[in-house]
């Protein structure tokens, strides 16, 4: 696959490319294998579980993150679509597979990098192994500091909270596919009490629901109106 014009703009957009230059990702890509894919909508190209062996960079399209609870109890689904890498948080470490799987909900344009062609970069060019490093310790700073946060004491609360740090990003489309009494569990309260702030949720036009399924058309409104709340 060719690589469109305007991909190397979309590649600065990237924060593992970001201070690269053109002549300077040109030379990397003479020294490495670089794959350019086109997925087709609905193809599934990264399965949860599977071992992480590439970093992949989408450019283009939209994709669907799935991710499915330890204990089967429910299914998080949420929709992006801007340039970003794909978890390389999962390329090194203890566990070195993938936490999540990706979906293409429309023709997807990304590039691949194989495990043996990060490290080359990660050793020969430090923009890109500064970067790595912020990106990777950004990372594990967010997710510890949701760890010593206050635990919110609403239902309402609690429950942006439980989707908030199960995201990816704090924006765009999401979907729980879960039953009443996981997600009361889950939460910390009867099923009555989840029951009654789901309805409020969606009487405020925060959420829809259907038969076993909670989706979430804006997470940035929900998250908005847990800061208006809270300036109450």
């Amino acid at each position: 696959m060719t690589m469109k014009p305007d991909f190397f703009e979309r590649l600065l957009l990237l924060p593992l490319f970001q201070g690269i230059g053109r002549n300077e990702f040109l030379e990397i890509a003479e020294r490495i294998r670089i794959g350019f894919q086109k997925k087709a909508k609905d193809v599934e190209f990264i399965c949860q579980d599977s071992f992480c062996d590439s970093l992949y960079f989408v450019l283009d399209g939209e994709l669907c993150a799935r991710r499915v609870s330890d204990d089967r109890n429910y299914v998080f689904f949420e929709w992006m679509n801007l340039p970003m890498v794909i978890q390389p948080e999962c390329l090194f470490g203890l566990r070195t597979r993938y936490s999540r799987s990706f979906q293409a909900t429309g023709t997807v344009y990304l590039f691949e990098l194989e495990k043996p062609a990060v490290r080359d970069i990660l050793f020969n060019y430090p923009t890109f192994r500064i970067n790595y490093l912020n990106l990777v310790s950004t990372q594990m700073q967010q997710t510890a500091g949701f760890l010593w946060k206050r635990i919110p004491q609403s239902v309402e609360e609690r429950f942006i909270h439980f989707l908030r740090i199960r995201s990816l990003r704090p924006a765009g489309r999401k979907e729980l596919k879960i039953e009443m009494i996981p997600l009361s569990e889950e939460l910390g309260t009867t099923r009555l009490n989840v029951s009654k702030m789901l309805k409020g949720l969606r009487d405020a036009g925060l959420i829809e629901m259907k038969r076993g399924k909670i989706i979430i058309p804006s997470f940035e409104n929900l998250l908005s109106r847990r800061m208006e709340q809270s300036l109450v």
